[in-house]
């Protein structure tokens, strides 16, 4: 497993057992879906506020992230700021980009937490 995909996996084990980033990522649902390096896998989160690791394709993800593990990992631990490094072509969104916007906002709740 790769450090990218641990972190994900944590970044959602930290939003399921926190109350408080329950509450802050309330109101937001869909399927994030992930192709990091060689690994697939996907995240889906409730309008709840919590969300649900997985393994493999979704069949229909909001939208898909496509980067390199090293790379997401710097966006991960706040080193690098996702919508910029979209912006300079540093990876891939694949489907709805609005929705992708929101996921920006919610990594940076997670910078220095995972």
């Amino acid at each position: 497993m790769s450090e990218a995909k641990e972190l994900i996996s944590k970044m959602c084990d930290l939003q399921n057992s926190s109350e408080e980033m329950q509450r802050e990522l309330s109101g937001w649902e869909g399927v994030v879906q992930y192709r990091i390096g060689g690994e697939k896998f996907y995240v889906e989160y409730r309008g709840d506020g919590t969300c649900t690791f997985n393994e493999g394709e979704h069949g229909s993800p909001k939208f898909t992230v496509v980067a390199e593990p090293d790379f997401w990992v710097d966006v991960l631990k706040g080193k690098e700021d996702p919508i910029s490094a979209y912006l300079m072509g540093k990876y891939k969104i694949e489907g709805n980009l609005f929705e992708a916007q929101k996921l920006a906002k919610v990594l940076k709740k997670f910078a220095g937490k995972i």
